[in-house]
């Protein structure tokens, strides 16, 4: 249920069924609003000091614990099930609507199906904690199922994080309490998805269950392939020719291998993909998500809902088409729908907030360092908050980049450091790439700031302003002073040109083809990057950054156009893609655009026929693009020899150029266009001076006194 609640300009995800509002909290970029927080004799732990509240497993009644069936249920005597009836009626209230107790005297809901996780699903280790990030999870959760617009939950966890045992319970709890249902389960790998979760944690969860929410069964008390709530089959006899149909569910819980369209053509009530992240080829999660989806959705109506959660491979171990996926589940970005691209929410918790052994006794997690050492849920004591200890940890392994960046891919403080590329054959150097990334991190203010260029007033050709937004494309770290920006000379074909060829030079790396589908084509970038003798500000500083794909190629060129003007600097295109080139000359702007620069023309070659911008496929190209970046990390990034930190603090292209790779360089638009921006200026050379008569020296000649004089 959607609301519209003052103050807030998002639709906010109403998660109680009841017409009370209540706080609103945000998770993931969604807005979700609790239900209202009842009186106090209403709240479970009312009765206890505040230093006692917190979630303990509410006993059991011995008596109640003792029926193992509904058959052995009804044979009680009627005042024995009129006296405890309200229990059960109560816990049905309970999975249905949840609960609230007092945690160290702040009153904590929890949804219906978290209290069945922590009242009713024991593990192999016994009853779970409560985890305040696992409260985060399960009312993210419960919005996504809650809004028809949604098709599920896309959660990039961190190692250990207890996402598995969560969905797991999530499949028992519905599929003990919905009637004609099919739920399903995938993973990395078949195996994995029968033995990790079907049958190590579904299965056993189920059979814990208390005998009121345990539907019929069909089938052995340990199955294999599906828990199948319907009728046992019975054989037809005089005695016996009806069944009892009518009690049970007939609703399934199942697991399938791990194929494309493995649940092609059925109707799904839950869809749990487990470890998304790291499911590689022939298995392809995007492919396998644009087949599963539809098994959600019966027309415009979303009739189940999808719990997707993993760590992230490296990108060339599946990780990057869940990549692709995070990327399209961003509820900032909707279609007119309202839906996101791939219809999935996503959320992301950091490591430092989900970490064993650094809860304390409320399941609050221990994030900086206490004043006083703190007790923890496992019983041992912590001075130190997890940040510091995952800190410590990072620092142990800088001298290792490769084990150093599996940490951190295994325990992220962002998103980025969760699809982390792998580092292995990496073309450049690793270790100073995440020196600086780490450093930009901790950076505050952010140097970054995002936004759009556009024509002032939308005049086109009068005055390129930027405007800063949060959702911005460009990303910009220095603007040059507001006196030289668009300022533009006459060129040599009397049209206009860059004003500031001293400040700098973009990098551009273009495309064609409009996107009309494949929202995982390859962007275009573009990179503007200062001189080395820049008189208006620092030298060789990468100031500005602009990588997307938008529907129409030529509102990318247009960007990058603008962005030129803006710096009054020329571009170093690849000249395979010319449609850039034709536009900027279509608009007047042919000066902006950069012949092939004599240190990268091949003597005598048929290459250099075309002037404007530079081949992609030149092979002489290539290796100097690469070694223009190798020697710009090498002096300009990380931890320099003065023991200074270098200045490029665009993470997402440092990221880049970690994956790099030479041999396929096709989907590495960061690192094309901001190698371009460093070859740009390295044509910039000092005009020698012509030698005059004046200049040269012919021959030395000594006076009386034995000194050199010099005969000119």
């Amino acid at each position: 249920m959607l609301v519209r609640k003052e103050g807030y300009d998002d639709d906010v995800i109403k998660i109680s069924s009841d017409s009370a509002e209540g706080e609103v909290v945000e998770i993931g970029g969604l807005y979700i609003m609790l239900p209202r927080v009842p009186k106090r004799k209403d709240i479970l732990h009312n009765d206890k000091p505040q230093h006692l509240q917190c979630w303990r497993r509410l006993p059991v009644p011995e008596e109640i614990n003792g029926i193992k069936s509904m058959d052995d249920w009804r044979q009680m005597p009627k005042e024995f099930r009129d006296k405890w009836s309200p229990y059960i009626d109560e816990e049905f209230r309970r999975r249905a609507h949840g609960l609230w107790f007092y945690n160290n005297g702040v009153p904590t809901y929890i949804t219906g199906r978290h209290y069945m996780a922590l009242q009713w699903s024991k593990f192999d280790v016994g009853f779970p904690d409560y985890l305040e990030p696992q409260r985060r999870i399960f009312i993210h959760l419960e919005a996504c199922i809650v809004d028809d617009r949604c098709l599920g939950q896309l959660y990039t966890k961190c190692r250990r994080s207890g996402y598995t045992n969560c969905a797991a319970t999530v499949l028992v709890s519905d599929g003990t309490s919905v009637v004609n249902k099919l739920l399903g389960i995938q993973s990395k790998t078949g195996s994995d998805a029968q033995e990790n979760v079907f049958m190590k944690k579904v299965v056993p969860m189920y059979r814990g269950y208390p005998f009121f929410f345990k539907p019929i069964q069909d089938g052995t008390t340990n199955p294999r392939m599906e828990l199948a709530f319907r009728e046992p089959s019975k054989k037809i006899t005089k005695s016996n020719k009806t069944s009892n149909e009518d009690d049970s569910l007939n609703t399934v819980i199942n697991w399938k291998n791990t194929t494309n369209n493995a649940y092609d053509g059925e109707k799904l009530f839950r869809l749990f993909l487990d470890e998304a992240g790291k499911w590689e080829k022939p298995v392809d999660i995007r492919e396998a998500w644009r087949i599963q989806k539809t098994c959600l959705i019966v027309g415009r109506n979303v009739v189940g809902k999808a719990m997707v959660g993993t760590t992230v491979n490296p990108m060339d171990k599946g990780g990057r088409q869940y990549k692709s996926l995070l990327q399209d589940s961003d509820v900032s970005r909707r279609d007119g729908n309202g839906r996101t691209a791939s219809g999935l929410y996503k959320l992301f918790i950091p490591a430092y907030e989900s970490l064993e052994g650094f809860f304390d006794l409320h399941g609050n997690p221990i994030v900086e360092d206490p004043l006083e050492p703190v007790l923890t849920l496992d019983g041992s004591t912590t001075s130190i908050g997890s940040k510091t200890y995952l800190k410590n940890a990072r620092k142990a392994l800088e001298h290792d980049p490769r084990e150093l960046n599996e940490f951190i891919r295994q325990f992220p403080f962002n998103e980025d450091e969760a699809i982390r590329e792998s580092v292995e054959g990496s073309h450049f150097d690793v270790g100073k790439i995440y020196q600086q990334i780490t450093y930009n991190d901790g950076m505050f203010p952010s140097p970054v700031v995002t936004g759009d260029f556009g024509w002032r007033g939308g005049i086109q050709d009068t005055e390129v302003v930027f405007i800063p937004k949060v959702n911005g494309k460009w990303k910009i770290t220095w603007l040059p002073p507001a006196d030289i920006r668009n300022k533009r000379v006459q060129g040599r074909t009397g049209k206009v040109a860059p004003g500031n060829k001293a400040l700098g030079r973009a990098g551009v790396d273009s495309y064609d083809i409009d996107q009309t589908v494949d929202s995982r084509a390859s962007k275009g970038s573009c990179h503007i990057l200062t001189m080395p003798g820049n008189p208006y500000g620092p030298a060789l500083h990468f100031c500005a950054e602009y990588a997307d794909r938008p529907p129409l190629a030529k509102i990318f060129y247009e960007q990058v156009l603008m962005g030129c003007v803006f710096f009054g600097v020329p571009a170093l295109i690849e000249n395979n893609k010319y449609g850039i080139v034709r536009h900027f000359e279509e608009r007047g702007y042919d000066d902006y655009v950069m012949d092939r620069p004599a240190h990268l023309k091949v003597p005598g070659s048929n290459t250099n026929v075309r002037t404007k911008g530079v081949p992609s496929n030149s092979q002489d190209v290539i290796q100097a693009h690469a070694q223009a970046i190798e020697d710009y990390v090498f002096n300009h990034v990380g931890e320099l020899p003065n023991g200074d930190m270098g200045h490029m603090y665009l993470n997402s292209t440092l990221e880049d150029w970690i994956g790099y790779r030479i041999d396929n360089r096709t989907r590495f638009d960061r690192t094309i266009s901001s190698g371009l921006a460093i070859l740009a200026t390295q044509d910039h050379r000092p005009e020698k001076k012509p030698a005059t008569f004046e200049d040269k020296q012919f021959f030395r000649r000594y006076d009386n006194r034995g000194s050199v004089s010099v005969q000119k």
